[in-house]
């Protein structure tokens, strides 16, 4: 809408189809010839197309029309009526109406025994520019639920690592060369994680519980997945030295 706004009391005034009275001028794209010889205000009814908004508007407005809707033959979608350049001279008020308002008043008046009068109120909703209120209705909701999903994923990343070793923590767990000539009974003989039999020269990764695995599973799995023991789950970094599986009676049993 541009030009006036309506008061709070609305304006009340007779329904003029222009092309009932002029045919050929549906789109109000000229001047009516003839002003209308009547004492009430009223509003002047034109379908969109063929020339712009605000031409239209000032058209009917020199016509003598107190105020002007403008109705789209052939969708039901709000239509922000936008013009360019300088609109000061428009002082009536105007709106655009979707298909179903728009043959809804078509029709009433062909119905009606006489001139029909309608009335129309201030919408502050149906004010609001399109863009801003297609960002209210729906890109605000959209941006809410993004930033919601950012905050759940750096909370999911800031808890991931959480349970994952630090990189120095990990290369600073000693190692050692297996061969098998220096095996003793009960030690591992092969790699928990991925089941290999440990080799001569397999370099093997000591945590501070004593399991051993290959230096290339253990550091993946400490560094990617957990920093617990696969076996025991005992945490790998200084600062917890107890298994959090394991309560302190257990753990004094053990």
């Amino acid at each position: 809408m541009f030009g006036s706004h309506l008061g709070d009391d609305g304006l009340v005034g007779r329904l003029v189809i222009v092309e009932d009275i002029e045919p050929g001028n549906v789109d109000g794209c000229r001047p009516l010839v003839h002003r209308l010889d009547t004492d009430h205000a009223w509003v002047a009814l034109v379908e969109r197309g063929s020339c712009g908004f605000v031409e239209k508007v000032r058209n009917m407005q020199a016509s003598g029309a107190a105020a002007v809707l403008v109705g789209d033959p052939w969708y039901d979608l709000p239509v922000t009526m936008y013009a360019s350049g300088d609109t000061s001279d428009v002082h009536i008020p105007s709106s655009f109406i979707a298909r179903s308002e728009y043959n809804g008043l078509r029709d009433a008046a062909a119905m009606s025994d006489g001139p029909l009068m309608i009335k129309l109120m201030r919408n502050e909703y149906y004010e609001l520019p399109f863009l801003d209120v297609l960002f209210i209705t729906i890109l605000s909701p959209m941006l809410m639920m993004g930033f919601i999903y950012i905050l759940y994923r750096l909370r999911l990343r800031q808890h991931r690592l959480r349970d994952l070793a630090p990189t120095d923590v990990v290369n600073g767990l000693p190692t050692k060369t297996f061969y098998h000539s220096k095996y003793r009974e009960g030690e591992p003989e092969e790699c928990a994680i991925c089941l290999d039999d440990f080799d001569d020269e397999d370099e093997l990764r000591i945590l501070p519980c004593r399991h051993q695995y290959h230096v290339k599973c253990i550091d993946r799995w400490l560094t990617t997945r957990k920093k617990f023991c696969p076996i025991c789950k005992q945490n790998v970094c200084p600062s917890t030295e107890h298994t959090p599986l394991l309560s302190p009676r257990l753990r004094s049993i053990v």
